[in-house]
Parts: structure tokens; C-alpha cells; sequence
């Protein structure tokens, strides 16, 4: 019988490859659920003297049995932070050749990681965009000596209130002719059929009222796109 999903510590939710030698592919999205209620429900970050709640993350992961192209290639441990073009992630167990790009087989590279999109800062200030979020975690430390205190780290918070947590589609351009482009015809069809999963999770927190379109115009329920609580 399988341990289940809910069992397992979080540092081993991240690694994915383990993870899909006892459950098959087709429930990796249990395994993103389970690694997305305990982000939002039982850890914070903790920088200094202020925390930062989850708000949005998204889901990324490429093996040869799901082949997410749209993930960025990296060689890394789990748990370790991984910084991109797009931001950073909470990294998964990740292992990939040099070179590897958009238009190279698949072959035994397994890599990705989890997206933070949004956070919000000691209960009241919120933080959207990839980039904003990173700035705000890596925005200054010294250059000379070790402080524990300037760095981030995920760690387990006090009992507090449960929000609702949903998953819609990730926030991902979409221009089919240039996807074809980048990707090559064999690799696009791979990107096409991820790209509409159901990878970007956020809270139905309170404080998104604070947010406007105009701000934000990646908020996860104004593309109409599809949506489910779970």
C-alpha cells in the first residue's frame, strides 16, 4: 500500500523522481495538491524579523514522462532556492545535462521546481509578480559576513487560519507560431499539451481585495480560465 501523500514530510514532496517510482505520472498533480496545502497551511518564510505567508505559486516539472518544456533546465538539490528569468523557485531534486534546451530530447533529465508568484508580508502587505517577490526576499545582505538574519528560509509556522486553496492554469504567454519556433514541431506538441494543466495554486485570501487589475494583471481568476477548489 502507498504512504500517503499527506504523510510525507515536505522536503520529501520535492523530490518528484522518487516520488514517481511508487506513483504513476498520472497523479503527479496529487503530488503538487499535497506539496501546495502544506506551503499554504503549515509554512511560512522567515526573513529578519518579518514572515511571508504564501499567496500563489506555480508548478514545474520535466522528465521524459512529463514533458514540460516550458521548465527551466538546472542541475540542483531539493529545497534549494533556484533563481531564473522569471524569479525563483523552491527547487526540486533536479538533475540535467549541460546545454539541455527547449528543442533537446528528453532522454533521463528530471528537473523543476516551485514557482513563488505571490506572498504577503507579516499579515497585512502583499507582495505579487515573481520578481517582486524575489527582490523583496534577496533585496540586501552582506557581502562580508554571515547573517543568518538577512537570508530567507522556509519553516513551519503556528496554527492559524485555513483559506481555500484553488488551482487554475499557469500564467504562461501563448503565441503558437513562435512556440513552434523555440520549441521545434516535436517539442511543441509536448508544451501544448502542458500548457493548459492546472499548476498555478493560490489562497483565497482577504487581502487579494486590495489588489487591482491594474496592479496585477496576472491575478489568477481574471483570465477565465478554468478554476477548481480542492
Amino acid at each position: 500500500m502507498n504512504k500517503d501523500l499527506c504523510d510525507y514530510q515536505l522536503i520529501e514532496l520535492l523530490d518528484i523522481r522518487s516520488l514517481l517510482q511508487t506513483y504513476p505520472i498520472e497523479e503527479i498533480d496529487k503530488i503538487f495538491d499535497a506539496i501546495a496545502k502544506k506551503l499554504f497551511n503549515e509554512y511560512h518564510i522567515k526573513k529578519g524579523d518579518s514572515t511571508y505567508d504564501f499567496l500563489e505559486i506555480e508548478f514545474y516539472y520535466f522528465d521524459k514522462d512529463h514533458p514540460d518544456y516550458i521548465t527551466y533546465p538546472r542541475t540542483i538539490g531539493k529545497g534549494k532556492w533556484f533563481f531564473h528569468n522569471s524569479g525563483m523557485d523552491i527547487s526540486f531534486e533536479s538533475s540535467c545535462v549541460k546545454g539541455f534546451d527547449k528543442k533537446s530530447e528528453a532522454d533521463n533529465n528530471f528537473f523543476g521546481g516551485i514557482l513563488i508568484r505571490s506572498l504577503v508580508k507579516n499579515g497585512t502587505d502583499v507582495i505579487t509578480g515573481p520578481q517582486k517577490c524575489t527582490w523583496e526576499l534577496f533585496d540586501s545582505f552582506s557581502a562580508f559576513e554571515f547573517c543568518p538574519d538577512e537570508l530567507p528560509i522556509i519553516e513551519h509556522k503556528p496554527a492559524g487560519d485555513k483559506f481555500d486553496i484553488y488551482k487554475t492554469i499557469r500564467w504562461i504567454p501563448f503565441n503558437e507560431e513562435k512556440a513552434v519556433i523555440d520549441y521545434g514541431k516535436t517539442n511543441f506538441n509536448s508544451f501544448k499539451e502542458h500548457h493548459p494543466k492546472l499548476y498555478r495554486y493560490y489562497i483565497r485570501h482577504s487581502i487579494w481585495e486590495k489588489i487591482k487589475t491594474s496592479d496585477y494583471n496576472a491575478r489568477p481568476w481574471d483570465r477565465g480560465a478554468k478554476e477548481i477548489r480542492f
